[in-house]
């Protein structure tokens, strides 16, 4: 019988301690937040100040009191971005209007001309972790290929994307067309 009570306080203990590491390890729903520029991995030095307003707004959206000091906040947000060209891809442009001088009928055989334009990938990834510990929290990811870029307007859609399942974790990066 001591055995048998003794083995249901193990379970116990065991099934305490499980919950508890499951809720050290569960994304915050709010709080303070800093968000920074990883250190680590191939850095857009363009595009990385964007992304990183971009994320400071969308985590704002979700919640969290943005401090620009990040030995005060309670949580990390780390924010890498990587752009590089992957192809490119024929594109229509448009010509200029036919220039008429003096008299006579001028005739525009072609308008409409292709030209060659290079494609992008986009990638914006975000950790989050406690502050002092390197054990994350919370990631994700979103990445996009398109010609040319509008970079704010498109660290924007990224770091929406990225966050929009916050706080479940989507292991793979969203893509947006």
């Amino acid at each position: 019988m001591t055995l048998n009570i003794l083995m249901r306080l193990a379970g116990a203990a065991a099934l305490t301690l499980s919950s508890m590491t499951a809720q050290a390890a569960a994304p915050p729903s709010a709080g303070t937040i800093a968000v920074i520029s990883a250190p680590d991995g191939d850095r857009d030095e363009t595009l990385e100040p964007i992304a990183r307003e971009a994320t400071t707004a969308a985590l704002g959206d979700k919640g969290f009191t943005i401090l620009d000091d990040r030995d005060h906040a309670a949580y990390i947000a780390e924010v890498a971005t990587t752009r590089s060209a992957v192809g490119t891809s024929v594109a229509r442009t448009r010509g200029e209007g036919p220039a008429v001088m003096g008299a006579g009928v001028n005739i525009p055989l072609s308008r409409d001309r292709s030209t060659l334009v290079t494609m992008r990938r986009v990638m914006i990834e975000i950790r989050i972790h406690k502050r002092g510990d390197a054990a994350v929290l919370w990631h994700g990811a979103a990445v996009t290929v398109r010609p040319g870029t509008a970079a704010a307007r498109l660290a924007a859609q990224l770091s929406r994307a990225a966050l929009n399942a916050y706080p479940a974790v989507v292991e793979t990066a969203i893509s947006i067309p």
